[in-house]
């Protein structure tokens, strides 16, 4: 077993190396911006990570029910009856973290995370779409890389053990709660640049891509009234 982690931890790797290269894709379209293959190819990028976040964020908002219903039952159990099961309590921390980590590349998609740039609301479309393609590159990639890169041995050690809860009685899955981390980077990684593609499309005017259906639009006309 621990062969064939180490053989797919190899193969992780290698597709980490080509997705350095992957991750170029929106500044290639912004300087050669009408080679067909190369707006075909984004578009069909755009297209499919935006309808697999669509599909986890839509999969992943049904542990917040189950969350509310696993701490109400765990504190009522406790206050009550002063009963208290491990597996119950370390339940919510796993629909949390699953909803949180998973969720997060599809709350960017709807375009609902808070923005720090007061000014954004007035500036043109073109401007807004700058903004967001210096921050990917600048800010999200970076980011999203040293997250992989720093978890990367605490991940395969996990693995390797097939690490579990410190409690006797409790769930043996930590080894997952850390998987999270890497697939959070991965996500975020795949819609930002989603929307650094759609933002090119904007700033060299050759044709934004259709969004899906009560996706907002990333880059608003601006907002004079404010």
């Amino acid at each position: 077993m621990a062969e064939f982690i180490d053989i797919i931890g190899g193969a992780m790797k290698g597709i980490g190396w080509f997705a350095l290269i992957w991750l170029s894709l929106p500044a290639l379209l912004l300087f050669f911006p009408k080679q067909k293959h190369l707006s075909s190819l984004s578009v069909n990028v755009i297209s499919s990570v935006d309808a697999l976040n669509y599909k986890i964020g839509e999969a992943v908002k049904w542990a917040l029910p189950l969350l509310v219903i696993t701490v109400a039952m765990s504190v009522f159990a406790l206050s009550l009856f002063g009963l208290s099961w491990t597996k119950l309590s370390e339940s919510a921390q796993y629909f949390h973290a699953g909803t949180l980590m998973l969720g997060a590349a599809a709350t960017l998609l709807m375009n609902e995370h808070v923005r720090v740039d007061i000014f954004q609301s007035r500036l043109q479309r073109h401007h807004k779409a700058l903004i967001d393609f210096i921050g990917f590159h600048l800010g999200l990639v970076p980011v999203c890389l040293l997250l992989i890169w720093s978890s990367n041995s605490s991940v395969h050690f996990a693995w390797l053990i097939f690490e579990g809860s410190a409690e006797a009685d409790g769930i043996k899955g930590v080894f997952l709660l850390k998987t999270l981390i890497p697939a959070f980077a991965v996500l975020m990684l795949a819609q930002g640049q989603s929307i650094a593609l759609r933002a090119v499309f904007i700033m060299r005017e050759i044709g934004e891509p259709p969004r899906l259906s009560g996706i907002k639009d990333h880059f608003p006309a601006p907002d004079l009234q404010r």
